[in-house]
């Protein structure tokens, strides 16, 4: 019987007992579709590149890192294609022990401490990777920071030219309180 091939584990999975103890370096890049992303007004436009430093001391792994791609979607002024450059950074505390009920209840509100079982030989890295993009994903697109915008009466585009409109045009909910100024 020919000896059993070890099992190709992905990149976003580490394997506990490879790493040395000191400080191991692991770089790799994970798909969009990984993260389950694909549901947000903003989307990946290309592999989250990572970088990561896990420092091992007997049962113990502190893993710190960056990750970086870039997103795309409309601008939230004009509505014309955005794209802007996605960077953050990833901390966490990784323990391998026996935990009592006590000190899983106290770390379970906390995002930068994990106790595993002390047979744990793998963690999946997919979620905090997700939860690290999701949190730095910006609100609002611009396809250039000083976009003028949309006309809000005609839907002209201002950064390619002025409208006709009246500057002056008052909103009808506003109209009162322009009647008591003048």
């Amino acid at each position: 019987m020919p000896p059993a091939r070890p099992r190709r584990l992905p990149p976003t999975v580490l394997a506990l007992d490879e790493i040395d103890e000191g400080s191991t370096r692991l770089e790799f890049d994970v798909e969009v579709e990984q993260l389950g992303l694909e549901d947000t007004d903003i989307v990946l436009t290309a592999p989250v590149s990572v970088q990561l430093t896990v420092g091992r001391t007997m049962h113990m792994y502190t893993v710190r890192g960056r990750l970086q791609t870039s997103v795309g979607g409309s601008c939230c002024r004009c509505l014309l294609p955005a794209a802007a450059a996605l960077e953050t950074e990833i901390r966490f505390l990784l323990q391998r022990k026996e935990a009592s009920d006590d000190e899983l209840e106290a770390l379970a509100d906390q995002d930068d401490v994990e106790i595993v079982d002390p047979g744990t030989k793998e963690v999946d890295l997919v979620e905090r990777l997700r939860d690290a993009v999701v949190l730095e994903l910006p609100m609002r697109l611009y396809c250039k920071m000083d976009c003028k915008g949309l006309c809000p009466q005609c839907g002209q585009d201002l950064n390619v030219g002025d409208c006709s409109c009246a500057d002056n045009v008052v909103d009808p909910r506003w109209e009162v309180l322009a009647q008591l100024k003048s």
